[in-house]
């Protein structure tokens, strides 16, 4: 009976801080929904003063567009993949990606000092064949080369890790250039 119990509990103990991809625009969303389910987790918003043609707003929007931290117990796992937004785990070798927990707090204190974290380049900045580093998200520090524009804000990069090439999709806001 006692072992029952002690399994019981084990399975309710809160795993490692991870990494989901959420669908575009849908992060609040998202948060909202794993708040309501009662699964921790962590959206790094920021305020940003948004221009339309006949104002001026403060909006506050993802840090990290497109990525969410999560740390859902053992049963919540397969819950977090199905709510609306959230589209899969960051995998690293063959797991879901881990990230550890003064990651996390780093990422608060920046917050909470108040600094401005808006980017201040834009797609025009970046060209095909250039290298750059990665300066957010889970490929952070990371440097990889520009392999080709994919839309208005999203680039293919290369990254040689292990010997082998691994092209992601990221958005501009995510890298800066290496000169």
């Amino acid at each position: 009976m006692e072992d029952g119990l002690f399994f019981r509990y084990k399975m309710k103990v809160q795993e490692n801080w991870k990494v989901v991809y959420v669908a575009s625009r849908q992060e609040k969303k998202a948060s909202l929904r794993m708040e309501q389910l009662g699964i921790v987790h962590f959206l790094p918003l920021y305020k940003k003063l948004s221009q339309w043609s006949d104002r001026k707003k403060w909006v506050e929007v993802p840090l990290f567009n497109g990525y969410m931290f999560v740390k859902p117990t053992a049963l919540q796992r397969d819950s977090v993949l199905q709510i609306p937004g959230v589209v899969a785990f960051v995998r690293y070798n063959g797991d879901d990606a881990i990230v550890q927990e003064k990651e996390i707090t780093n990422i608060k204190t920046v917050l909470a000092s108040g600094y401005s974290l808006e980017t201040i380049n834009t797609p025009q900045d970046f060209t095909v064949g250039e290298q750059v580093e990665v300066v957010e998200g889970p490929l952070i520090g990371h440097t990889g080369d520009i392999l080709r524009q994919n839309d208005k804000e999203h680039f293919l990069v290369s990254f040689g890790t292990l010997g082998q090439s691994i092209k992601i999709e990221l958005p501009y806001q995510a890298f800066k250039k290496l000169n």
